[in-house]
């Protein structure tokens, strides 16, 4: 029976690392002009233009209820869900990994599942979770 691999791409922000998963058009890029939207989620920073593309680009730190004070980032995790273009606001990007399992943290309620990266738990931004926060797909 094969052994299913998981694959993430890794990411910095305000201390911790975090893991989403690998997606087709994932890549790290730099955000600079960002356009406000009036009335936009709470969680949207607003848009960004890159390589032809306007991407929503999303408040990551406020996502994953991080309440560490910190200076907004220029660098940005981009990716495509359903045609769309997306940017979740990172620190620095890093590696990806592929892993063998996904463990569940019962004690936390949401993004509450991890991969062990060398012995310690990296919690996974996973998009199911990340759409319930955001509230642009109902």
């Amino acid at each position: 029976m094969p052994v299913k691999i998981y694959k993430f791409t890794l990411f910095h922000l305000a201390d911790e690392l975090w893991a989403l998963p690998l997606l087709p058009t994932s890549q790290f890029i730099a955000c600079e002009a960002i356009t406000l939207i009036p009335g936009a989620p709470e969680n949207v920073l607003g848009l960004v233009y890159h390589g032809g593309k306007i991407i929503t680009l999303l408040d990551t730190a406020k996502i994953l209820d991080l309440r560490v004070k910190r200076i907004r980032s220029k660098n940005c995790l981009l990716f495509d869900y359903q045609g769309d273009y997306y940017g979740l606001e990172v620190d620095d990007g890093d590696n990806t990994i592929r892993v063998k399992q996904v463990f569940t943290d019962r004690s936390k309620k949401k993004f509450n599942k991890y991969i062990k990266v060398n012995k310690r738990k990296v919690y996974i931004l996973d998009l199911e979770n990340l759409w319930e926060q955001v509230k642009i797909y109902g």
